[in-house]
């Protein structure tokens, strides 16, 4: 049964700071259907998106309503905070039919239920990376199995393996901002947000530096150009292969040498042990790839969320020089603020929630990012609160499934924060070239021009 009240929409503003002219205004539109379907028309078409093909009504928004609809691309978070009002789930006949839940309360319920959902498919709409029958490590993973992966990997990921390495972060970062403060404009993305999540890749798992053009080269044409045009299973597969492949003859050298090379989450791969047992080759390249995949679309879209937002607000990011202590409460308040993450589950066992039974075969979507915005959960939560107290937000998930990067993450959006102010203090966007965003399952920035003071 669907939820009763999916098409009766609020209309209360946000005070959510917008963006530039050039892209969508932040705060939700208010006023009939009408105009809030002209306004995302409006915004659709400033970013170059299919604007016609937005819904007329409400109830059709919802309907119709994917991460992937060119009308949501330039600023989904208006028609979210409409979803999100109108009832705690509804549904989607996008991608084949699938509920959304909308509020925090209801994500995190999802998310510490796994008797009821399963991570088999983690995505909308979901394609397997690999061969049928072999699931992603740890990611797809539920019950025993899931957890004896993660008892496997969580060695490699925790907070002292993060500091081992963070010192190795900041010089890139430092390089990588000296070379932008030369100039008097910068493309973030391609200068900062993308090289510098693989660099920190790279040093987590202890893979050669020289290899990172080569490993750059693949996981921009695996997400952008192979996933993307990818229409069935064995595409995908096979889009995969290269990039497994890339780690697979990493191991192979290592192995022929005699050793497993620089410590790492490659050599704990590859000298670690499943319930007793040594990991196979198919195992390592497919944690490995699973964790490529994880991590670095997402620090890098919260690396270019997080500069959009700040080159428009310079009160609070002359903090970071002026009082460096606020950088982590910063960096999480971003996170929560800027929202990225949107993944899925599926429904194995039914169960009943504000009156929609979810049946086995149910798909959900579970939007991490949005999450952070709902009123129920955070007050006042267009604000960007440094006093806001931390924990209970969702940018890393929740419950067995929660992020095991996220404190790479964390790092890695912390030590850019220092170093690129410290020597970059005053930015602001270019009009000539204005941002370009994007919604998907990872939201973020696909071009963000600045000019720098």
């Amino acid at each position: 049964m669907k939820a009763a009240s999916a098409t009766n929409t609020a209309s209360a503003g946000s005070n959510r700071s917008p963006k530039p002219a050039s892209s969508a205004p932040r705060q939700a539109p208010s006023g009939t259907d009408e105009k809030r379907r002209k306004d995302l028309i409006v915004s659709a078409a400033q970013e170059g998106q299919a604007a016609d093909t937005c819904p007329v009504t409400a109830a059709d928004r919802i309907a119709s309503f994917s991460p992937y609809a060119p009308w949501l691309q330039a600023d989904p978070i208006p028609v979210w905070e409409e979803i999100r009002e109108s009832a705690p789930i509804v549904r989607s006949e996008a991608h084949g039919g699938y509920w959304i839940l909308t509020r925090h309360e209801d994500v995190a319920w999802a998310a510490r239920s796994p008797e009821y959902f399963s991570n088999l498919e983690p995505l909308i709409p979901y394609h397997s990376i690999f061969e049928k029958g072999e699931r992603q490590i740890p990611l797809e993973l539920d019950g025993d199995d899931h957890r004896a992966w993660r008892l496997t990997l969580a060695e490699a990921f925790n907070p002292g393996a993060i500091a081992a390495i963070s010192d190795g972060i900041r010089a890139v970062a430092v390089e990588l901002v000296d070379r932008i403060a030369g100039g008097d404009r910068c493309e973030v993305i391609a200068d900062l947000a993308e090289t510098l999540p693989a660099e920190a890749f790279l040093l987590h798992f202890g893979i050669e530096r020289e290899k990172l053009s080569e490993f750059i080269a693949f996981k921009n044409w695996f997400v952008r150009d192979a996933l993307p045009n990818a229409q069935t299973d064995a595409e995908v597969v096979a889009a995969s292969n290269p990039v497994r492949q890339f780690f697979a003859d990493i191991v192979e050298e290592r192995r022929a040498a005699g050793g497993s090379g620089p410590p790492g989450v490659l050599a704990h791969l590859m000298t670690g042990t499943y319930r007793g047992r040594p990991l196979t080759l198919p195992e390592i390249t497919n944690a490995a790839m699973v964790t490529m995949m994880a991590s670095l679309d997402t620090t890098t879209s919260a690396l270019g969320l997080s500069w959009a937002w700040l080159a428009e607000h310079p009160e609070e990011r002359g903090l970071i020089t002026t009082k460096p202590e606020v950088v982590p409460r910063l960096a999480e308040e971003l996170l929560r603020h800027e929202p990225v993450l949107t993944t899925a589950r599926l429904v194995v066992k039914e169960v009943e929630r504000h009156g929609v039974t979810f049946r086995p075969g149910d798909k959900v979507m579970l939007a991490w990012g949005m999450s952070g915005l709902d009123p129920r959960a955070h007050e006042d939560p267009d604000k960007l609160d440094l006093e806001r107290i931390r924990g209970g937000q969702l940018a890393f998930g929740v419950g067995p499934h929660r992020c095991l990067g996220m404190h790479l993450a964390r790092r890695v959006l912390a030590i850019a924060l220092e170093e690129w102010h410290a020597r970059i203090p005053d930015y602001r966007l270019d009009p000539a070239a204005p941002p370009k965003y994007r919604f998907s399952s990872v939201r973020g920035v696909d071009r963000l021009n600045l000019i720098l003071a």
